[in-house]
């Protein structure tokens, strides 16, 4: 049994509805018959596959199809009535069949749900286009150099509203905010754009110069599209990756680390959220809040693992893991963004902190975030008892808050330190505290 939000079950049957009366209105008041039966076809098996090989969305669990330039095609060839039909039995049968091990419930309500924000999309793009003098050959015998203007703004309508109904449902699903998750997948639906269009008057031209043969001409370039841009999507989920295994191998490195980092990576999230940083920063502060210790992995375990004050010689080796931890995360392109948050992550407001002894206006924000997350969940410790730390017993959470506050200005940022207390409150007001 699956259980969503209730907000998205309500969205959900929203867009269903809507597609649905749209779908039987055009179906049994779409104009003129839908077409030759040959040609159809031809447009259902490119649409079908289409949508039987999605292209994963690089660095989300989103995925689209190429499906909207013979969508675009069929469209432009034969009118509303039979793009309508065709593309949503279409992207329906092919959903059911690449899903077809899920619950039946489950199964149908997801393809009904997707197929209806298809039909919605789709006919809001054509009025669009309509709006925008554009004919289609099966209605005015336009041509396709008077439909070219029109066109584009099909696809931008069609692109703009499924990104927007798209990022809306995974908002309501996830709880994740909708600015974010906007920020996270805009960028590849402008390329989606940039393609459909040329691809759609493609599809078009070769159908009215060879018939519905000339089509299968675009199916190489489609297939070679589609693997680039899969390519690119394993690069990234490699880049996750190798997150994920430096974060492991650090927590295999020193028991203290096991829940350490995923702690400090949630707080720095939810504080990064809370002070509103920049979508840019928020994208990635979870990966440096998981990494912020990385270069300890070069320290010696009888330092790390020390009872007691460290003398001077070993504080010394200790203060220079935030630049160690730099240097290695320097080597991998795709980690180049949370570099400096790493290295000043000890940084301080008063110039005291290491590795350089940067006053308050040269520390990153994001570095101050994970200082104070860093800070709190050490003074704190883990639940488990390998998580405290070896060098001081740990601090109950009132002190530990109090030793936070005493810091401002000093130790930690200001700013950061009053979003961390209202993140603070907010979980202890959820918790009946």
């Amino acid at each position: 049994m699956y259980s969503y939000p209730t907000a998205f079950n309500y969205y959900k049957w929203a867009i269903r509805l809507v597609g649905l009366i749209i779908f039987v209105g055009i179906l049994v008041h779409g104009g003129p018959r839908l077409g030759e039966p040959l040609d159809l076809s031809i447009f259902f098996v490119l649409i079908f596959f289409a949508e039987l090989l999605p292209i994963k969305f690089p660095g989300t669990i989103a995925e689209f199809s190429m499906t909207m330039p013979a969508v675009v095609g069929l469209f432009l060839s034969h009118g509303l009535r039979p793009m309508i039909v065709v593309s949503s039995i279409g992207m329906f049968v092919a959903n059911v069949i690449a899903r077809r091990e899920r619950p039946v419930r489950w199964l149908l309500d997801m393809v009904s749900y997707n197929t209806g924000e298809h039909v919605l999309t789709a006919v809001v793009a054509s009025l669009a286009y309509q709006l925008a003098g554009g004919s289609t050959l099966a209605w005015g015998g336009a041509t396709l150099s008077e439909m070219v203007l029109p066109l584009l703004l099909w696809v931008a309508t069609c692109t703009t509203a499924n990104m927007l109904l798209s990022i809306t449902g995974l908002s309501l699903y996830s709880g994740e905010p909708w600015r974010m998750l906007f920020a996270r997948n805009v960028r590849w639906f402008v390329p989606n754009y940039v393609v459909t269009g040329p691809f759609g008057i493609l599809f078009a031209y070769l159908y009215l110069r060879y018939g519905v043969y000339g089509i299968l001409f675009v199916i190489v370039p489609f297939l070679a599209g589609r693997q680039a841009l899969n390519q690119y999507a394993v690069q990234l989920d490699a880049y996750r990756e190798t997150i994920a295994t430096l974060g492991s191998y650090m927590q295999h490195y020193h028991p203290y680390t096991r829940g350490h980092l995923e702690r400090v990576s949630a707080m720095a999230d939810e504080i990064g959220k809370q002070m509103g940083l920049p979508i840019s920063s928020l994208m990635f502060i979870r990966d440096a809040g998981l990494l912020h210790d990385i270069g300890k992995v070069g320290v010696n375990e009888e330092i790390l693992d020390k009872v007691g004050q460290l003398n001077d010689e070993e504080w010394a080796v200790i203060k220079q893991h935030p630049a160690r931890g730099a240097e290695i995360l320097s080597q991998m392109r795709h980690l180049e963004r949370i570099v400096p948050w790493v290295r000043s992550h000890h940084e301080r407001p008063d110039g005291r902190g290491y590795p350089d002894c940067l006053d308050d206006s040269k520390i990153p924000l994001e570095a101050a975030v994970i200082a104070v997350a860093d800070a709190f969940d050490a003074m704190t410790g883990g639940p488990d008892e390998k998580e405290k730390r070896t060098y001081r017993p740990p601090l109950t959470f009132d002190q530990a808050v109090a030793q936070v506050r005493y810091g401002v200005g000093t130790q930690f940022d200001h700013r950061v330190v009053r979003a961390f207390l209202r993140v603070i409150a907010r979980k202890e007001e959820a918790s009946g505290g």
